[in-house]
């Protein structure tokens, strides 16, 4: 969401696609960017349907989802053109998301986020927007390669580094994870 025009210009501007597809792409990718939580939330609480043998629920959720999608991208596209499909993307996916969470507290407490969860959430979210002020600050420090050409993907890759290397430094740092979870989940996969 901090980057999404570096980002686009690097991998997509040339030939045909002018800085102005990538400008209007950017806006996409960014308002694509605020649904982002919603479908890693969908891919934490499915599951919890799955393991129950309920398949039923969260394809009904998917059929709500997908008309709050049309309704909003179909309705929205005479005001505001081609964000309306970002739009209606992103807002299908939060609701989607909380009917699964709210279908969730039938299921008892074995469903429900523990405390671990709670704790660390707002530490994710605070390592979240100082990557993104991270990235932001280093974008106006590279302005000067995203620019030009040649140097604006090896410009990129420094944002993409510094800013991974940057949001789990931060992370960890604060306690929203532990590096021992990430080697423990790559031990088990």
């Amino acid at each position: 969401m901090v980057i999404p025009l570096p980002l686009v210009s690097v991998l997509f501007q040339r030939g045909a696609f002018s800085a102005d597809d990538a400008a209007a792409t950017a806006v996409a990718l960014r308002i694509y960017g605020l649904g982002l939580p919603a479908f890693v939330l969908q891919k934490v609480l499915q599951p919890v349907y799955f393991a129950r043998e309920n398949t039923r629920t969260p394809f009904y959720f998917a059929l709500i989802s997908l008309v709050v999608n049309a309704a909003i991208a179909i309705g929205l596209a005479p005001l505001i053109g081609y964000t309306a499909a970002a739009f209606g993307t992103t807002l299908a996916g939060w609701a989607m998301a909380a009917l699964l969470w709210v279908g969730t507290a039938r299921m008892g407490e074995v469903a429900r986020f523990d405390r671990r969860f709670w704790r660390r959430l707002w530490r994710i979210g605070v390592a979240s927007w100082l990557m993104g002020a991270l990235l932001w600050a280093l974008t106006l420090l590279l302005g000067g390669m995203l620019g030009t050409p040649g140097l604006d993907a090896l410009a990129l890759v420094i944002l993409i580094v510094v800013g991974a290397a940057g949001y789990f430094a931060i992370g960890h740092v604060i306690h929203a994870f532990r590096m021992s979870d990430f080697r423990a989940a790559l031990r088990r996969g």
